[in-house]
């Protein structure tokens, strides 16, 4: 008998493990990815910038715009002058958004402590804030790449196919998305191991279409330079956002199609090639995900 002593505590874990996962899906998941804190100064605990940031981040989440998932606002004057942009992923629910956008404001902070100028992408949204003006101006950097450690099958055949979904997305987001500016869709890929890519691309609505085409187009072009052969990668910047992978990752019930056709996938491999700069990795993303969120709450 004494061989059984420990099943109640593996029934109990097990328990634990399933209570979790049910707990934590009800609630925001605060995975946060990147942030800079970029070198424009810097303000005291007691200034009149540091009273007028917190008015604005505390602000956000309940007047962000249910519409587009969009913020922006300044309070103060000359060198206290706060400019705030905060924007959610396009298919988010108004309340998700609400949510996400109210932990990416405290995280920014914490972060951050006392820099006038800083950036923070969450999983689900950005906030970026700054003492120069910010709202309608292109900004191309800081630019943040993150890729899967896993590889496609055959890099050329994935890659080919990838070009082509994401230049359907190109148009759409910039031109045919109004007031979102985002597109996303799925392709077929002749890969055994991984048949079909999800990609998404997004824009903050202040920039002109041709600025959001401009900036996915060079976050497009980063994927080659940076993470070539991942079978999943996030390019990040503050005005746009690019993001494939092999596995489903949107709300496609919130997703309208482009209409720009796409031809059907190439049929025949070709030879692979790899080759890939410096930039963050990430695992399987869903059980990364689930892992932090499952530590975090025992925490």
């Amino acid at each position: 008998m004494s061989s059984w002593k420990w099943l109640p505590s593996f029934i109990f874990l097990v328990c634990l493990i399933n209570l979790v996962s049910i707990v934590k899906s009800q609630f925001p998941t605060q995975i946060f990815f990147f942030y800079e804190c970029q070198n424009n100064g810097n303000y005291t605990s007691n200034s009149p910038y540091k009273t007028n940031l917190d008015n604005l981040l505390s602000s956000v989440s309940t007047n962000i715009n249910t519409n587009n998932g969009f913020y922006n606002k300044s309070i103060g004057e000359n060198s206290d002058r706060v400019n705030l942009i905060a924007l959610c992923r396009a298919d988010l629910q108004p309340s998700q958004c609400r949510d996400y956008v109210k932990n990416a404001t405290a995280e920014i902070l914490k972060r951050c402590p006392n820099q006038k100028q800083a950036i923070l992408w969450h999983e689900f949204c950005m906030v970026r804030y700054s003492n120069e003006a910010i709202f309608g101006t292109l900004a191309n950097s800081p630019m943040k790449p993150a890729y899967s450690v896993e590889n496609v099958t055959n890099t050329d055949v994935f890659y080919r196919e990838l070009d082509v979904l994401l230049n359907s997305l190109h148009d759409h987001a910039a031109f045919n998305s109004l007031p979102k500016k985002f597109a996303a869709a799925t392709r077929g890929v002749n890969d055994p191991k991984y048949p079909k890519i999800y990609a998404f691309e997004q824009c903050t609505p202040d920039i002109t279409s041709v600025e959001c085409g401009e900036c996915l187009t060079k976050s497009a072009q980063q994927i080659r330079e940076c993470c070539n052969g991942a079978r999943g990668v996030r390019i990040l910047r503050p005005s746009c956002y690019l993001r494939f992978e092999t596995d489903p990752f949107y709300n496609e019930t919130m997703v309208e199609s482009p209409k720009r056709s796409m031809p059907p996938p190439a049929a025949q491999p070709a030879p692979q090639r790899d080759g890939r700069s410096s930039g963050s990795t990430y695992p399987h993303w869903n059980l990364g995900l689930f892992l932090f969120s499952l530590f975090n709450f025992i925490a």
